[in-house]
Protein backbone atom coordinates (compact mmCIF):
# COMPACT_ATOMS: atom_id res chain seq x y z
CA UNK A 1 0.00 0.00 0.00
CA UNK A 2 3.07 2.68 1.41
CA UNK A 3 4.59 1.65 -1.91
CA UNK A 4 1.80 2.13 -4.57
CA UNK A 5 0.92 5.63 -3.00
CA UNK A 6 4.67 6.27 -2.70
CA UNK A 7 4.84 5.54 -7.10
CA UNK A 8 1.79 7.63 -7.26
CA UNK A 9 3.60 10.50 -6.10
CA UNK A 10 6.56 9.78 -8.04
CA UNK A 11 4.68 9.75 -10.98
CA UNK A 12 2.86 12.91 -10.36
CA UNK A 13 6.03 14.71 -9.35
CA UNK A 14 7.25 13.16 -12.74
CA UNK A 15 4.20 14.65 -14.46
CA UNK A 16 4.65 18.10 -12.63
CA UNK A 17 8.16 18.15 -13.78
CA UNK A 18 6.87 17.42 -17.50
CA UNK A 19 4.28 20.35 -17.25
CA UNK A 20 6.97 22.53 -15.95
CA UNK A 21 9.16 21.57 -18.80
CA UNK A 22 6.66 22.39 -21.83
CA UNK A 23 5.74 25.46 -20.33
CA UNK A 24 9.14 26.90 -20.39
CA UNK A 25 9.69 25.30 -23.64
CA UNK A 26 6.38 27.19 -25.02
CA UNK A 27 6.99 30.26 -23.38
CA UNK A 28 10.65 30.10 -24.96
CA UNK A 29 9.37 29.27 -28.34
CA UNK A 30 7.25 32.03 -28.04
CA UNK A 31 9.64 34.57 -26.72
CA UNK A 32 11.86 33.40 -29.79
CA UNK A 33 9.17 34.16 -31.99
CA UNK A 34 9.12 37.33 -31.00
CA UNK A 35 12.51 38.03 -31.02
CA UNK A 36 12.66 36.33 -34.66
CA UNK A 37 9.72 38.61 -36.12
CA UNK A 38 11.43 41.98 -33.93
CA UNK A 39 14.01 40.93 -36.18
CA UNK A 40 12.47 40.73 -39.49
CA UNK A 41 10.63 43.70 -38.53
CA UNK A 42 13.72 45.92 -38.09
CA UNK A 43 15.63 44.44 -41.02
CA UNK A 44 12.57 45.48 -43.31
CA UNK A 45 12.43 49.16 -41.99
CA UNK A 46 16.35 49.09 -42.35
CA UNK A 47 16.15 47.61 -46.17
CA UNK A 48 13.57 50.57 -46.66
CA UNK A 49 15.43 53.26 -45.20
CA UNK A 50 18.64 51.99 -47.33
CA UNK A 51 16.59 52.10 -50.73
CA UNK A 52 14.98 55.28 -49.62
CA UNK A 53 18.80 56.97 -49.29
CA UNK A 54 19.85 55.18 -52.90
CA UNK A 55 16.85 56.89 -54.67
CA UNK A 56 17.52 60.09 -52.83
CA UNK A 57 21.15 60.04 -54.09
CA UNK A 58 19.96 58.83 -57.44
CA UNK A 59 17.97 61.05 -58.14
CA UNK A 60 20.48 63.77 -56.79
CA UNK A 61 23.48 62.29 -59.21
CA UNK A 62 20.59 62.95 -62.12
CA UNK A 63 19.51 66.12 -60.88
CA UNK A 64 23.52 67.16 -61.30
CA UNK A 65 23.69 65.89 -63.92
CA UNK A 66 20.74 67.16 -66.06
CA UNK A 67 21.56 70.53 -64.92
CA UNK A 68 25.48 70.46 -66.27
CA UNK A 69 24.24 69.52 -69.37
CA UNK A 70 21.70 72.06 -69.65
CA UNK A 71 24.75 74.10 -68.93
CA UNK A 72 26.75 73.25 -71.48
CA UNK A 73 23.97 73.44 -74.12
CA UNK A 74 23.70 77.26 -72.89
CA UNK A 75 27.42 77.81 -72.97
CA UNK A 76 27.31 76.45 -76.41
CA UNK A 77 24.62 78.63 -77.56
CA UNK A 78 26.08 81.46 -76.03
CA UNK A 79 29.42 80.47 -78.14
CA UNK A 80 27.58 80.16 -81.31
CA UNK A 81 25.13 83.44 -81.18
CA UNK A 82 28.66 85.49 -80.46
CA UNK A 83 30.52 83.86 -82.85
CA UNK A 84 27.70 84.82 -85.86
CA UNK A 85 27.68 88.72 -83.82
CA UNK A 86 31.18 88.71 -84.50
CA UNK A 87 31.13 87.84 -88.10
CA UNK A 88 27.84 89.65 -88.85
CA UNK A 89 29.27 93.13 -87.45
CA UNK A 90 32.85 92.11 -89.29
CA UNK A 91 31.10 91.93 -92.89
CA UNK A 92 28.43 94.79 -91.80
CA UNK A 93 31.71 96.78 -91.09
CA UNK A 94 33.53 95.95 -94.11
CA UNK A 95 30.53 96.52 -96.42
CA UNK A 96 30.69 100.43 -95.20
CA UNK A 97 34.15 100.43 -95.49
CA UNK A 98 34.20 99.11 -98.95
CA UNK A 99 30.75 101.64 -100.07
CA UNK A 100 32.57 104.52 -98.38
CA UNK A 101 35.82 103.77 -99.94
CA UNK A 102 33.82 104.00 -103.45
CA UNK A 103 31.97 106.89 -102.51
CA UNK A 104 35.11 108.57 -101.42
CA UNK A 105 36.80 107.63 -104.62
CA UNK A 106 34.53 109.05 -106.65
CA UNK A 107 33.65 112.21 -105.19
CA UNK A 108 37.34 112.68 -104.64
CA UNK A 109 37.46 112.21 -108.69
CA UNK A 110 34.26 114.80 -108.58
CA UNK A 111 35.72 117.26 -106.82
CA UNK A 112 38.84 117.33 -108.81
CA UNK A 113 37.15 117.48 -111.91
CA UNK A 114 34.96 120.03 -110.56
CA UNK A 115 37.85 122.14 -108.44
CA UNK A 116 35.83 121.99 -105.86
CA UNK A 117 37.22 124.31 -102.58
CA UNK A 118 39.90 122.35 -100.42
CA UNK A 119 37.27 121.53 -97.51
CA UNK A 120 35.19 119.25 -99.91
CA UNK A 121 37.91 117.42 -101.02
CA UNK A 122 39.48 117.14 -97.29
CA UNK A 123 35.30 116.27 -95.64
CA UNK A 124 35.06 112.78 -97.06
CA UNK A 125 38.73 111.88 -95.74
CA UNK A 126 37.68 113.31 -92.31
CA UNK A 127 34.73 110.98 -92.68
CA UNK A 128 36.45 108.21 -93.89
CA UNK A 129 38.87 108.34 -91.05
CA UNK A 130 35.89 108.53 -88.69
CA UNK A 131 34.27 105.33 -90.18
CA UNK A 132 37.64 103.70 -89.68
CA UNK A 133 38.02 104.97 -86.09
CA UNK A 134 33.94 103.33 -85.63
CA UNK A 135 35.06 99.77 -87.05
CA UNK A 136 38.38 99.60 -84.46
CA UNK A 137 35.96 100.82 -81.47
CA UNK A 138 33.27 98.05 -82.82
CA UNK A 139 36.33 95.49 -82.94
CA UNK A 140 36.92 96.54 -79.54
CA UNK A 141 34.02 95.98 -77.90
CA UNK A 142 33.23 92.41 -79.48
CA UNK A 143 36.63 91.54 -78.20
CA UNK A 144 35.67 92.71 -74.73
CA UNK A 145 32.27 90.70 -75.31
CA UNK A 146 34.61 87.68 -76.40
CA UNK A 147 36.25 88.27 -72.89
CA UNK A 148 33.11 88.62 -70.93
CA UNK A 149 31.84 85.21 -72.51
CA UNK A 150 35.36 83.11 -71.80
CA UNK A 151 34.77 84.36 -68.24
CA UNK A 152 31.86 83.09 -67.88
CA UNK A 153 32.54 80.01 -69.15
CA UNK A 154 35.56 79.32 -67.43
CA UNK A 155 33.43 79.79 -63.83
CA UNK A 156 30.81 77.70 -65.22
CA UNK A 157 33.21 75.27 -65.50
CA UNK A 158 34.56 75.75 -62.32
CA UNK A 159 31.04 75.47 -60.72
CA UNK A 160 30.38 72.06 -62.52
CA UNK A 161 34.24 71.01 -61.24
CA UNK A 162 32.93 71.74 -57.56
CA UNK A 163 29.26 70.29 -58.46
CA UNK A 164 31.36 66.73 -59.46
CA UNK A 165 33.34 66.99 -56.41
CA UNK A 166 30.54 67.17 -54.09
CA UNK A 167 28.66 64.51 -55.85
CA UNK A 168 31.45 62.28 -55.40
CA UNK A 169 32.04 62.81 -51.86
CA UNK A 170 28.35 62.30 -51.24
CA UNK A 171 28.59 58.86 -52.62
CA UNK A 172 31.63 58.15 -51.10
CA UNK A 173 30.06 58.43 -47.73
CA UNK A 174 26.91 56.60 -48.63
CA UNK A 175 28.94 53.88 -49.89
CA UNK A 176 30.97 53.80 -46.72
CA UNK A 177 27.66 53.86 -44.77
CA UNK A 178 26.07 51.17 -46.57
CA UNK A 179 29.29 48.96 -45.88
CA UNK A 180 29.38 50.25 -41.91
CA UNK A 181 25.56 49.17 -41.98
CA UNK A 182 25.90 45.82 -43.62
CA UNK A 183 29.09 45.12 -41.15
CA UNK A 184 26.99 46.23 -38.15
CA UNK A 185 24.14 43.68 -39.76
CA UNK A 186 26.23 41.03 -39.51
CA UNK A 187 27.71 41.46 -36.28
CA UNK A 188 23.78 41.55 -35.30
CA UNK A 189 22.78 38.29 -37.02
CA UNK A 190 25.64 36.48 -35.10
CA UNK A 191 24.19 37.85 -31.66
CA UNK A 192 20.47 36.71 -32.69
CA UNK A 193 22.24 33.59 -33.38
CA UNK A 194 24.04 33.69 -29.88
CA UNK A 195 21.23 34.55 -28.31
CA UNK A 196 18.78 31.53 -29.72
CA UNK A 197 21.43 29.09 -28.20
CA UNK A 198 22.36 30.80 -25.13
CA UNK A 199 20.60 29.78 -21.95
CA UNK A 200 22.64 31.20 -19.38
CA UNK A 201 20.41 34.46 -17.81
CA UNK A 202 23.45 36.31 -16.88
CA UNK A 203 25.02 35.64 -20.75
CA UNK A 204 21.70 36.21 -21.87
CA UNK A 205 21.66 39.38 -20.42
CA UNK A 206 24.92 40.51 -22.12
CA UNK A 207 24.01 39.39 -25.20
CA UNK A 208 20.66 41.12 -25.50
CA UNK A 209 22.83 44.38 -24.13
CA UNK A 210 24.97 44.35 -27.08
CA UNK A 211 22.18 43.84 -29.74
CA UNK A 212 20.70 47.03 -27.83
CA UNK A 213 23.56 48.78 -29.08
CA UNK A 214 24.00 47.17 -32.08
CA UNK A 215 19.91 48.56 -32.95
CA UNK A 216 21.15 51.52 -31.86
CA UNK A 217 24.08 51.77 -33.88
CA UNK A 218 22.12 50.34 -36.95
CA UNK A 219 19.75 53.43 -36.38
CA UNK A 220 22.29 56.35 -36.07
CA UNK A 221 24.05 54.79 -39.57
CA UNK A 222 20.34 54.95 -41.48
CA UNK A 223 20.31 58.30 -39.91
CA UNK A 224 23.25 59.24 -41.45
CA UNK A 225 22.18 57.69 -44.59
CA UNK A 226 18.77 59.49 -45.04
CA UNK A 227 20.64 63.13 -44.25
CA UNK A 228 23.36 62.25 -46.31
CA UNK A 229 20.86 61.40 -49.59
CA UNK A 230 18.65 64.88 -48.84
CA UNK A 231 21.42 67.42 -48.04
CA UNK A 232 23.90 67.05 -51.16
CA UNK A 233 25.22 69.93 -51.54
CA UNK A 234 23.18 72.10 -54.49
CA UNK A 235 25.08 72.94 -57.40
CA UNK A 236 26.13 76.45 -57.95
CA UNK A 237 22.74 78.18 -60.22
CA UNK A 238 23.34 80.23 -63.05
CA UNK A 239 24.01 83.26 -61.36
CA UNK A 240 26.95 84.63 -63.52
CA UNK A 241 25.63 87.40 -65.67
CA UNK A 242 27.49 89.34 -68.89
CA UNK A 243 27.09 93.26 -67.78
CA UNK A 244 26.04 95.02 -71.43
CA UNK A 245 28.48 97.30 -72.41
CA UNK A 246 27.64 101.01 -73.20
CA UNK A 247 28.53 101.17 -77.08
CA UNK A 248 32.01 102.21 -78.36
CA UNK A 249 30.32 104.80 -80.55
CA UNK A 250 28.03 107.43 -79.05
CA UNK A 251 26.55 109.86 -81.69
CA UNK A 252 25.30 113.30 -80.48
CA UNK A 253 22.22 115.40 -82.05
CA UNK A 254 24.08 118.57 -83.48
CA UNK A 255 24.18 120.79 -86.66
CA UNK A 256 27.55 120.26 -86.85
CA UNK A 257 28.34 117.23 -89.88
CA UNK A 258 31.69 117.08 -88.56
CA UNK A 259 30.84 116.75 -84.79
CA UNK A 260 32.56 114.36 -82.79
CA UNK A 261 35.30 113.72 -85.62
Amino acid sequence: MAEREENSALIALAELRNLEADRVASEDAKRRAKEEAERKAREEAERKIREEAERKAREEAARIAREQAEREARDREERLRLQEAELRARAEQERLLREEQIRLDAQVKMTEKNARPLWLKVTPVILGIGLIVGGIVAKNTIDEQNQLAEQERNESRKRDEENRKAQEALMAELKGLKTEQERLAREKAELDAKLDKVTDEAERARLMAEIDKKNAELAANQAKQTRGGGSGKKPAGDGGTITPKKPGIEVKKTDDPLDGL
